[in-house]
């Protein structure tokens, strides 16, 4: 898919409009990057290939080292492994990364328990996932979560929640959903002629026009129920014999 924005803004302003994509960005910039140290380990589970680790760099550049794990072998995977097998030792890592990963396990409560695992007393997870999304990555997409569920499944983990962030509230959510509409129309047969023009108008309409005043609401919703998804911050308090 073309991105006008892309073509057209500043760097900056486009990853502002990608309100699917920057909280996350935003939340890992904030809250993990500034706590990693040179030889420190950081793991990224579920990573994907390289050209979606959108903040490698960034993670490279505090002088940690950066383990990357993805399910499918690939440039930029370090370890071909499953989330809810990690292979590696008890206590191994000072900070685990999980982005949008377990939304796509079949028994999230053994992913957090395995990431727990492989933490270092008083290590962190920073984790997201989705509350509200559409289906992806077919047919390999199970659950959407609540804060509530996730705090339970880090508890029975052994992890301490530190913080809870939502991915954007109501507007923000809308603001996704009516940009959606582009990929809607790009996957119909509908005809050439129509399609084209259609499509066009979309990105202008749902990628841009309504979605600055859409983001600019969205600070307003402070408490949100009807969010995106959720960033957590957990530290693991469990010392293991």
């Amino acid at each position: 898919m073309i991105s006008l924005g892309r073509l057209l803004l500043p760097r900056r302003w486009h990853e502002r409009l990608q309100v699917d994509r920057y909280p996350i960005l935003d939340f890992i910039r904030r809250e993990a990057i500034p706590r990693m140290r040179e030889g420190m380990k950081v793991l990224d589970a579920g990573s994907g290939r390289l050209p979606e680790q959108t903040l490698r760099g960034e993670i490279l550049a505090t002088g940690a080292v950066l383990h990357t794990l993805d399910f499918c072998a690939g440039e930029g995977v370090d370890f071909t492994g499953d989330v809810s097998a990690l292979p590696f030792e008890d206590a191994s890592y000072d900070i685990v990364l999980s982005t949008q990963v377990l939304e796509h396990v079949q028994d999230p409560e053994k992913v957090c328990s395995e990431m727990a695992r492989v933490l270092k007393p008083g290590g962190h997870l920073f984790l997201t996932t989705p509350q509200s999304s559409p289906i992806h990555n077919e047919p390999w997409n199970y659950f959407n979560f609540t804060h509530y569920g996730l705090s339970l499944l880090f508890e029975k983990a052994g992890l301490q929640v530190v913080q809870k962030q939502a991915q954007g509230g109501h507007f923000a959510l809308l603001a996704f959903e009516l940009h959606w509409t582009v990929r809607f129309l790009q996957t119909r047969p509908l005809p050439a002629l129509l399609k084209a023009p259609l499509v066009f108008f979309a990105k202008i309409l749902f990628g841009f026009l309504l979605k600055v005043p859409l983001l600019w609401l969205d600070r307003w919703d402070t408490q949100p129920l009807n969010t995106l998804g959720w960033n957590f911050h957990v530290q693991n308090r469990v010392r293991r014999q």
